[in-house]
């Protein structure tokens, strides 16, 4: 005859004891426990995810913002550039005439000072030949960017 106690085959045609019985339910709770943990973590796992995308989300917004304020700032510092520029190439343009001015009005003194045998110095008198008088006859220099080779 068949006792009532389990086989260690496992047939399930037999009733099973009260260990049996208790360790199945305690291996049932086991598992929903490892069920409910799992999702737990799969959740803390989603949160943490969503947080970093956050985070990353306004670190996209801080950088586009700084990106915008440093553009702003170099095309500013460009057109400075720019504009220095044109007004160092007026005022080298301006160096070059008066380069030009004073070696010519050195030429006329030189010539002055040999035909009438002028002795250095603020001597001169007659105001046609004061080369400091002839800079008034001149021309005011009015070189800029529009019309740098007008002269």
């Amino acid at each position: 005859m068949a006792s009532p106690v389990g086989t260690p085959s496992g047939s399930s045609l037999l009733p099973k004891s009260a260990s049996e019985e208790d360790l199945q339910a305690v291996m049932n709770l086991k598992m929903q426990k490892r069920k409910i943990s799992n999702r737990e973590s799969a959740r803390r796992s989603r949160m943490r995810k969503q947080k970093h995308l956050d985070g990353l989300t306004a670190q996209i917004g801080q950088l586009r913002k700084e990106n915008s304020q440093i553009m702003t700032s170099f095309t500013l510092t460009t057109q400075r550039f720019f504009a220095v520029q044109a007004e160092n190439s007026v005022l080298r343009m301006q160096m070059v005439e008066l380069s030009n001015r004073l070696q010519s009005l050195n030429d006329i003194f030189h010539f002055l000072k040999a035909k009438y045998s002028i002795s250095s110095g603020p001597m001169i008198t007659d105001d046609f030949i004061n080369p400091w008088n002839l800079m008034r006859i001149n021309q005011p220099i009015m070189a800029s960017a529009e019309n740098m080779f007008q002269y």
